[in-house]
C-alpha cells in the first residue's frame, strides 16, 4: 500500500507535520501492521505503526506494554505521540539506538553474553506488578485461535517438527505443560527484536506480547534463534551467561515448539 494514503488516516496536524518527511515502508514481521520509517534531513530517523481494523487491538496492546517497560526503565520504543481514532490506531516513535542483533558486528560470544544480560535484567522486574497475562493459558488460547484462523504455516515449523500439523502440536503442548516460573517476559524475542547497541547494551521493540509469564517463553526462543545465526558454541555461552539458574534444556525446547505456532 502506498504510504501516503495511509497517512490519510491520521489527523490533519500529523500528516501536515509528515507531508515533508520522506517515508520508507519498512518490510518486516509487523503481524498485520504497517510499519514506516520517517526520515527528515539532519534529524534521527523515526517509525511510525498504523494498524487498522482486527489489527489495531494488537497495536493498542503494543502501546501500553511499551510505555509500562519504559516507565520501568527499559529501553524500548520512546513513544512520541499516538492516535486511536475510528478502525484505526497508530504510534509515533523514536528508534532504538543500535541494530537488530541478527546484523550486529559484536563477536559472537559477546554478543550472546549481551543478550542473556539483557534478558536476565527484564525478567528481574516485578511480575506482580505487570499487569499483563502471557501466561501457557493465554498462549495456548492464543495459538488455538491462530490455528482456526489458518494462520500457522506448517512448512515453516522447525525440522523437528516438519510433518506435524498444527492442531497435533498444540494437543502435545497441552497435554504437557512444564511447571510455570513466572516472570515479566518480552513475549517475542528474537533476535529482530532485540537491539544492540556498539557497547552491547539492549532494548527491545515489538513489545505487544509483554506480559507475565515463564522465563523460558523468551529463554528458548532466543536460545533457538542465537543457535541458527551464530552457531552452537554461542547458544550455549548464552545459557550459561543468563545465570541463576541451571539451563533446562527441555523446558526451552518446550516454548521452542510453542512458538512455531505464533
Amino acid at each position: 500500500m502506498d504510504p501516503r494514503s495511509e497517512l490519510s488516516l491520521l489527523p490533519p496536524q500529523w500528516q501536515s507535520e509528515l507531508s515533508q518527511a520522506r517515508i520508507e515502508p519498512v518490510e518486516s514481521g509487523m503481524g498485520g501492521a504497517s510499519l514506516f520509517r520517517i526520515a527528515r534531513d539532519g534529524a534521527a530517523p523515526r517509525y511510525l505503526k498504523i494498524a487498522q481494523n482486527g489489527v489495531a487491538p494488537a497495536l493498542r496492546q503494543e502501546i501500553e506494554r511499551t510505555r509500562w517497560l519504559a516507565q520501568r526503565g527499559q529501553r524500548v520504543p520512546a513513544i512520541l505521540c499516538t492516535d486511536d481514532g475510528l478502525g484505526h490506531a497508530a504510534m509515533l516513535m523514536e528508534a532504538v539506538s543500535g541494530v537488530p542483533a541478527d546484523v550486529s558486528p559484536l563477536p559472537p560470544l559477546r554478543l550472546a553474553e549481551a543478550l542473556a544480560r539483557g534478558l536476565a535484567a527484564l525478567h528481574a522486574l516485578p511480575a506482580a506488578q505487570c499487569p499483563f497475562d502471557e501466561s501457557l493459558a493465554v498462549r495456548f488460547a492464543r495459538a488455538a485461535a491462530a490455528i482456526a484462523a489458518g494462520e500457522v504455516e506448517a512448512g515453516a515449523f522447525a525440522p523437528r517438527n516438519r510433518g506435524i500439523a498444527p492442531e497435533a502440536l498444540l494437543a502435545r503442548l497441552i497435554a504437557g505443560p512444564p511447571p510455570e516460573d513466572v516472570v515479566v517476559v518480552h513475549g517475542d524475542a528474537t533476535l529482530s527484536n532485540v537491539i544492540v547497541d556498539g557497547v552491547g547494551a539492549i532494548g527491545f521493540v515489538d513489545c505487544g506480547n509483554a506480559g507475565r509469564g515463564d522465563g523460558y517463553l523468551d529463554l528458548g526462543v532466543l536460545a533457538a534463534d542465537i543457535e541458527d545465526h551464530f552457531g552452537n558454541e554461542a547458544a550455549t555461552h548464552f545459557a550459561r551467561a543468563y545465570g541463576g539458574q541451571v539451563w533446562d534444556e527441555a523446558k526451552a525446547r518446550f516454548y521452542s515448539d510453542l512458538y512455531e505456532l505464533f
